[in-house]
């Protein structure tokens, strides 16, 4: 019985895997600059003709460089990944990688833009509904895309991170829902802090979320949050962003 119920857990793990990678692509895309970056892309369940969907640019934290498990190295894939949000948010996932050494505030990122925008010519995307978040080294390269990228973005949820207040006037048009623990140690919670009042007095009108005791792992409590997803999905560029 041991060696039968072994195989059994071994089986059912393998299946979780399985369910889970199901639909993710791994490839890399060859920038303009001749650089290569890597990323999974995971479309919707069903891709009807004629219909547009919103896509996800979802960047990982510094424990995900150089992870060949590209498509779970930011907690919000493998939440957006489950059957039932498939079904309730039919969308497309990027979820670029960075080298060992690599960050999302030089050309990583840059490269992770211009993917997008290919894939915005090359899929069914609705170009007014593309969204960016992160966790970490995500959480600023969330505002970072969003500082460089604002006509892009329909919104953008940063989730621990930070960027440089002088920013805030080129993203504070952009709906924005900043996430961070009251706790963190790694990277402190004054940087949300500032960002949110920057992005306010230059106009804007950021949700922040505080979450009381929680460390650095905000990113658990952040991407479980339903009102998250409902809150993003409704979000619409509007004309005076894309101009």
């Amino acid at each position: 019985m041991r060696p039968l119920l072994i195989f059994s857990v071994i089986l059912i793990v393998a299946c979780t895997t399985e369910t889970f990678a199901q639909g993710f692509e791994k490839t890399k895309y060859q920038a303009d600059s001749s650089r290569t970056l890597q990323y999974a892309l995971l479309k919707p369940q069903k891709v009807e003709a004629g219909k547009k969907y919103p896509l996800v640019l979802a960047l990982h934290g510094a424990g995900g460089r150089g992870n060949k498990n590209w498509e779970r190295n930011c907690l919000a894939n493998t939440v957006l990944a489950k059957p039932e949000m498939r079904s309730k948010y039919p969308c497309f996932i990027v979820a670029p990688t960075v080298s060992k050494q690599g960050s999302w505030r030089g050309e990583s990122l840059d490269d992770a833009l211009e993917l997008v925008g290919k894939l915005l010519k090359k899929l069914p995307v609705d170009p007014d509904r593309v969204y960016v978040t992160g966790q970490s080294m995500g959480g600023y390269g969330t505002f970072e895309a969003m500082a460089r990228k604002p006509e892009l973005f329909a919104a953008g949820a940063p989730v621990c991170g930070g960027n440089q207040a002088s920013n805030a006037k080129k993203i504070a048009p952009i709906p924005i829902w900043v996430f961070h623990g009251e706790k963190d140690r790694v990277v402190p919670v004054a940087r949300s802090r500032e960002m949110v009042e920057a992005i306010k007095k230059a106009g804007g009108k950021p949700r922040y979320t505080e979450l009381p005791g929680v460390r650095h792992n905000a990113w658990t409590p952040a991407y479980k949050n339903q009102e998250l997803w409902k809150w993003m999905f409704s979000q619409k560029r509007t004309k005076a962003k894309s101009s």
